[in-house]
């Protein structure tokens, strides 16, 4: 099956059924062959210790001076009487026979072989095929076309006759058919018998791994059954199997991150229909107020200025929307210069001066000059979000400290204002869009609500960091960015 072009992978029943299946058949396969191997070298070493007997045997007799040579033949006769499968040759320093195997092996073609002189020399046994026999009669006596196989032994003989020592050679066959028919069916009913064992350890296999997976497949289908509307459900890590675990884990960990993306979702939404639906409802009504009735060109000028307001009001909460979609999105991609975060926060001291005097709350800034890398615009963006927060919850007669510091690799700028504390439980989600601590309050006088949501896009787009912490002394926002190095 193809997918996009591209061949779609094996299941993981097939991989590891084939695996499996291969390695087992492998080690099958390796054991039917040293087995081969061992009965075929079992019966190498019985054929070649029953010729070397029969050869000392026969050697001992021709070697015997008290026995004509007549006597000698007569009990190599009768011995090998009782030997079928045995083969003789006897010649004399003239390559002349002196006694055969009646309906033996032809060996005089032997003679002619490397094979036959390595053997006389050094006593070695070797194996030799001949394609035809006496008469085409094989040693047991029915029509044969294949090539009989042998293991030949040559030694020389000095036999001692009437006080005279000749030098005969004397070459013994011994027939190793049986045996290579033995082997051959052997090799055939092993055949046989792996390829049913194969089978039957292909099907063996795919059952357990099959019947192994049936947790994956539950974890699936229990997966499969979740929806948006159940984000809820969590798996037992302790229902599964250990390999498995962490797989559960994960995807539990990853539910929970969804489902609250969700939730945050919904409530955004639920959130922005308010703060949208607030200011046209006061459009609405105004206008409807001003035209139920004749109004001087001053009252039509009142409404103008309020309607005006609500529409700045809305354009400011579009833009700033705006701007958080671009950073979601990745986009929001700051100017990258050198900055003196001192200055900068100067430049915002002197915007909020006369709102401060006017809440009679004192502006301190504490620290050096600290370099940072980034977009000016940006940072002084995020420096009022901050401060306009803390003047806006600072008590009358108090002050905003902006403290400056530094090290090797980072420079921190915190915000503190003396006031209420803020309940530890909202600490994480100040920075959320539209979150309030307290849902009572009016965000008319407070904003478009997503603030704190802007200053931490614009920092993690200057990958740094933001924190806050709040006790019963003062609340501090603290922004973390990388220090500038020349």
């Amino acid at each position: 099956m193809r997918l996009n072009g591209k061949r779609r992978p094996f299941s993981l029943e097939i991989r590891l059924t084939f695996l499996i299946s291969l390695a087992t058949i492998f080690t099958f396969a390796t054991f039917a062959a040293i087995m081969l191997i061992s009965v075929q070298n079992h019966f190498a070493e019985q054929d070649i210790k029953s010729l070397r007997q029969i050869n000392n045997t026969l050697t001992a007799i021709l070697d015997n001076p008290k026995e004509s040579e007549r006597k000698k033949v007569d009990k190599i006769s009768i011995i090998l009487s009782s030997y079928h499968h045995i083969s003789v040759l006897l010649l004399n320093q003239g390559n002349n026979v002196i006694y055969r195997s009646p309906d033996g092996l032809e060996l005089m073609p032997v003679l002619r072989t490397a094979n036959f002189l390595k053997s006389k020399s050094s006593g070695d046994v070797f194996q030799w095929s001949d394609g035809q026999m006496p008469n085409n009669v094989n040693i047991h006596g029915n029509s044969s076309m294949s090539q009989p196989s042998w293991r030949i032994i040559a030694s020389p003989v000095n036999s001692s006759t009437g006080g005279k020592i000749k030098s005969d050679t004397l070459l013994i066959a011994l027939s190793i058919d049986f045996h290579i028919h033995y082997l051959d069916a052997l090799k055939y009913n092993l055949l046989i018998i792996a390829s049913l064992m194969s089978v039957l350890i292909i099907l063996t296999v795919y059952f357990a791994v099959h019947k192994g997976h049936q947790p994956l497949r539950n974890v699936s289908m229990k997966i499969k059954n979740i929806t948006s509307d159940n984000l809820d459900v969590r798996l037992d890590p302790a229902c599964v199997p250990i390999e498995l675990e962490q797989l559960v884990i994960s995807f539990n960990s990853m539910i929970s991150r969804i489902e609250d993306v969700f939730t945050r979702q919904a409530n955004f939404s639920a959130d922005i229909a308010h703060e949208i639906r607030t200011p046209i409802t006061n459009l609405v009504t105004q206008t409807e107020i001003a035209l139920s009735q004749q109004r001087t060109e001053k009252e039509l000028e009142d409404v103008l200025y309020s309607s005006l307001e609500e529409y700045n009001r809305m354009a400011k909460m579009v833009s700033d929307m705006l701007f958080l979609a671009q950073a979601d999105n990745n986009q929001l991609i700051p100017e990258q210069m050198s900055l003196d975060l001192r200055a900068e926060t100067l430049k915002v001291f002197d915007f909020f001066e006369a709102w401060a005097e006017e809440r009679e709350v004192a502006l301190t800034l504490e620290g050096n000059a600290c370099m940072v890398e980034g977009d000016g615009l940006m940072l002084r963006r995020v420096i009022n979000n901050l401060l306009s927060n803390a003047i806006r919850y600072t008590p009358a007669g108090c002050s905003v400290t902006v403290h400056l510091h530094e090290n090797t690799q980072w420079v921190e700028l915190t915000v503190e204002n003396p006031g209420t504390s803020v309940p530890q439980e909202h600490l994480p989600r100040l920075f959320d869009r539209f979150y309030q601590v307290d849902p009572s309050r009016h965000r008319k006088s407070e904003g478009s609500g997503i603030g704190l949501a802007i200053v931490k896009s614009i920092v993690v787009a200057h990958k740094g960091k933001i924190s806050v912490a709040s006790d019963s002394r003062s609340t501090r926002f603290t922004l973390t960015l990388p220090r500038f190095h020349c």
